[in-house]
């Protein structure tokens, strides 16, 4: 009489044949040979004896032993076999003392095909055990432009330091994203304590994730990839199940946005409409507000902090009472979250964190203080639990690059920006475009000031007009910022780009105070995240001539001022083409807001490049890294 225990998986086996059978599906094992004809030719990778997951074991190596199996590896020969013979006897043993002799195995593409100890894996996966000891070696595909292969290759590396293989991600930057919250810059291999203290994490969160009702919404390593940018490690690895029950429950719109693969909603003008009046009882709005000012650095050495603060007391003023505010510096040397509680305690509901330094921050104290009003200095960002601004500085940049082109007595024009953030290549473009308006056969050399190796552009001669720094308050001429001609062998303020902060936060303020901020909480709460994009129209930016701007250049681009503020004017109407002479934007084509956003190519009067990250001084690269690693989606 045949053991009970193979009676029950043989008949597991049965009915994944018969259901696969009528799918139209291939009811047996995988076989890795039949699946990939030149696997013997194969470069082979030795990677001794590793614990696997056994949800990794995809099938079996060669094609004789498939048909012993469903697809699941659920035994399905006869019960009075031989075979059934040996199931049972390795059942009893495991339950008696488990199975120590590890399986021998293959590993292509991060998934197993096992070439001795089938039953092993059988039983092991009928007694639903996580993991199965093996012996393995990694078959290596050529190196390709295919996606599967290029994610391949970006886990070898991953698994080069951490030595783990049981994450399953499977888009472009997922795994550097992954080791990047892991380690840092430290890419020291980890050893075998460090590797147990994170699977036992992993394997947590994934039996608390299967649990909870967002168990079907995204693979697991998917959502575990989006709690670590939103509470790091140390909390995957100190948190009780309970704990992550409720950071996941804190966390549903973030999860959401993996789901739906949200991109931002970029607000680009405040609402104007009056509200109606279902909108005005659901959202009422408050009688007074507290908000917090956080900066990185302080006023007296940081002129961007500066710029803040000075927009802050602006917008406190000019709202009679109604608002309150402080700021807080130097936050790099204090303990964010110790500030955001004490903050809270205080009664601040409103927290602003000035630059994307502090983003990541800002991410978790968002998700653990859900009663407070986040908002951070940045743009592109995909986490719906805060919100996040920044100016529309291109439309700007074509006004003053319109002025460089009126004024300039050669065909050389330098602009100089900062590192290639998201709205930079806009900006750049846009200022490109407005010289080559007045100025067609004028060519503007970049230069970027965070390149450590910076050459060519800066060294041609010629240069008779240079686009700075924007002016973040008025007093561009004496701070040397905007643009500068050369004009009688003097160098001269033509203008400058503004960015007015004060007009910002007053706006947001008011949004608070008469409730339309709360008429954005649906789209969060549904996984898209809140994007302020403001511009020309918004009065976030502006354009300062200088006393040596002609007449009649003035009424142009005061001209064009209005037409690009009231739409009727589109700096990136096509057709243009790229550096490389590519069309990029054809004639009648409308970019849409985050297409002009996410510009990655440089317009064909543009001399100079884009610097890869590890030309980046380090400050700059952290800034780029964090804006990438906060505007990645997990995998869905």
């Amino acid at each position: 009489m045949s053991d009970i225990t193979y009676q029950q998986a043989r008949k597991l086996g049965l009915k994944e044949v018969k259901s696969r059978n009528g799918r139209g599906e291939d009811p047996y094992l995988p076989a890795l040979e039949a699946l990939l004809p030149g696997v013997n030719s194969l470069s082979e990778v030795d990677l001794g004896s590793i614990r696997i997951d056994i949800d990794q074991v995809a099938g079996t190596r060669n094609v004789g032993r498939r048909e012993a199996f469903s697809a699941s590896f659920y035994p399905l020969l006869e019960e009075n076999s031989e075979f059934a013979a040996k199931w049972s006897r390795l059942a009893a043993s495991h339950l008696k003392e488990g199975i120590r002799d590890p399986i021998t195995a293959v590993e292509y593409l991060n998934r197993f095909y096992v070439v001795e100890g089938h039953k092993r894996v059988s039983v092991l996966r009928f007694f639903g055990a996580a993991t199965v000891r093996a012996e393995v070696k990694r078959l290596l595909p050529p190196k390709s432009e295919d996606t599967e292969i290029r994610v391949y290759y970006e886990f070898l590396d991953f698994y080069k330091v951490t030595h783990i293989s049981c994450i399953r991600l499977t888009h472009l930057g997922s795994y550097p994203l992954l080791l990047d919250l892991l380690c840092g810059e430290d890419r020291t291999v980890w050893d075998e304590d460090r590797q147990r203290s994170f699977l036992s994490g992993v394997y947590r969160f994934r039996k608390v994730y299967k649990d909870s009702p967002l168990g079907s919404a995204l693979t697991q390593d998917g959502a575990l990839v989006r709690y670590l940018q939103i509470f790091g490690p140390a909390a995957l690895l100190s948190r009780t199940p309970g704990e992550l029950k409720t950071d996941l429950a804190a966390i549903v719109p973030e999860l959401n946005s993996i789901k739906n693969d949200s991109s931002p909603v970029l607000v680009t003008d405040p609402a104007e409409a009056p509200r109606g009046i279902i909108s005005r009882l659901v959202h009422p709005g408050v009688k007074e507000l507290r908000a917090a000012f956080l900066h990185d650095k302080d006023p007296e050495t940081s002129f961007w902090t500066y710029a803040h603060e000075q927009g802050r007391v602006a917008a406190q003023a000019s709202l009679e009472g109604r608002v309150e505010t402080t700021g807080v510096f130097r936050m790099e040397d204090r303990d964010f979250d110790e500030t955001i509680r004490e903050l809270r305690d205080a009664g601040y509901n409103m927290v602003f964190t000035t630059t994307s330094r502090l983003l990541p921050a800002t991410l978790t104290a968002a998700a653990a203080y859900q009663d407070v009003k986040f908002l951070n200095c940045s743009v592109n960002v995909s986490h719906p639990i805060l919100r996040c601004y920044y100016p529309r500085m291109y439309e700007a940049k074509f006004l003053t690059g319109i002025i460089a082109g009126a004024m300039c007595d050669s065909d050389v024009v330098r602009y100089i920006s900062d590192y290639p953030a998201y709205s930079t290549l806009a900006s750049i473009n846009a200022f490109a475009l407005g010289v080559k308006t007045v100025s067609p056969r004028s060519r503007v050399l970049l230069h970027w000031s965070s390149v450590t190796d910076a050459k060519g552009p800066m060294e041609r001669s010629g240069v008779a007009a240079v686009s700075g720094q924007d002016s973040l308050v008025r007093d561009a001429r004496r701070r040397n910022l905007g643009l500068f001609l050369r004009l009688d062998g003097k160098l001269v303020h033509a203008a400058s780009s503004s960015w007015r902060w004060s007009t910002f936060y007053r706006k947001i303020f008011e949004s608070v105070l008469d409730g339309s901020w709360s008429d954005l909480n649906s789209t969060s709460e549904q996984g898209q995240s809140i994007n302020y994009w403001w511009g020309l129209k918004a009065g976030v930016v502006d354009v300062q001539l200088g006393d040596c701007v002609p007449p009649g250049t003035a009424q142009l681009v005061q001209l064009l001022r209005r037409q690009i503020a009231d739409g009727g004017f589109r700096p990136f109407d096509g057709p243009l083409y790229d550096q490389s002479g590519t069309l990029r934007i054809q004639t009648g084509q409308v970019l849409t807001p985050l297409q002009i956003l996410e510009m990655d190519w440089l317009v064909d009067n543009v001399d100079g490049e884009i610097p890869s990250l590890d030309r980046l001084t380090p400050p700059a690269r952290e800034l780029v890294k964090i804006q990438d690693a906060m505007e990645d989606t997990p995998e869905t």
